[in-house]
């Protein structure tokens, strides 16, 4: 939704909140038959698993309206993960520091490794969109950045995003994109020994989830 829409949003919740300033309603919430929580006119709030894999019922007593809402996040428990591209492509390919593509399953301890992100959208300019990409357990991001290392001249087509965010763990950058592919690099080292799992290079529109694009998970192996 846009900022307009977000105010129409807030003005609806204005006149709920007054048609309900004199509820009395309360609630009971069970798992399975079993009581776990109570409602009684102040916010409920439950996160432990109690939930997970029961059958939930509320029931409610008094006047007025009782509203709840569920959200669950997590990863699938065999590492399996959707592709799926919609308005927009993200894709990210690995090369050593000359610009040679590199096989993910061979990569020796302490070797630098360059990381392209590319994106393009399919019809339309999209603003505001949010890349990230999760590092495999193996990997850590180079302090220096890769515009300070000249030894990669090799790299004629880097575009800079709008705002760059480098995390232990992972690298968020944020852009506009059009129909116009643009590459995006960053260097990591590989710093741990072992078989490590690596989730996909995910692009979402940050105020139209609609349009996204994940792709490109897979398994790192680095050797000593």
């Amino acid at each position: 939704m846009n900022t307009q829409e977000r105010s129409f949003m807030f003005l609806a919740f204005g006149k709920l909140a007054a048609q309900n300033k004199n509820a009395s309603i309360k609630a009971t919430v069970k798992a399975d038959g079993k009581t776990i929580a109570s409602f009684e006119g102040k916010d409920l709030l439950i996160t432990d698993n109690v939930l997970m894999q029961k059958n939930i019922s509320i029931s409610t007593s008094g006047s007025g309206r009782l509203y709840y809402f569920w959200s669950t996040q997590g990863v699938t428990s065999d590492g399996s993960f959707k592709e799926e591209d919609v308005s927009m492509r993200v894709r990210k390919t690995f090369f050593d520091r000359w610009g040679h593509p590199i096989n993910l399953m061979q990569i020796k301890q302490n070797d630098l490794v360059v990381v392209r992100i590319s994106i393009v959208a399919d019809k339309a300019y999209l603003e505001n969109v949010a890349i990230t990409d999760i590092l495999p357990a193996g990997f850590e991001i180079e302090n220096d950045r890769l515009r300070a290392t000249n030894s990669m001249d090799w790299i004629k087509d880097a575009s800079s995003p709008t705002y760059e965010d480098i995390r232990d763990d992972r690298i968020n950058l944020y852009t506009n994109i059009g129909t116009t592919n643009q590459n995006f690099y960053y260097t990591c080292r590989a710093v741990s020994p072992g078989t490590f799992k690596m989730g996909p290079v995910m692009a979402d529109a940050m105020y139209n989830e609609a349009y996204h694009s994940y792709n490109g998970g897979g398994w790192v192996r680095i050797t000593q």
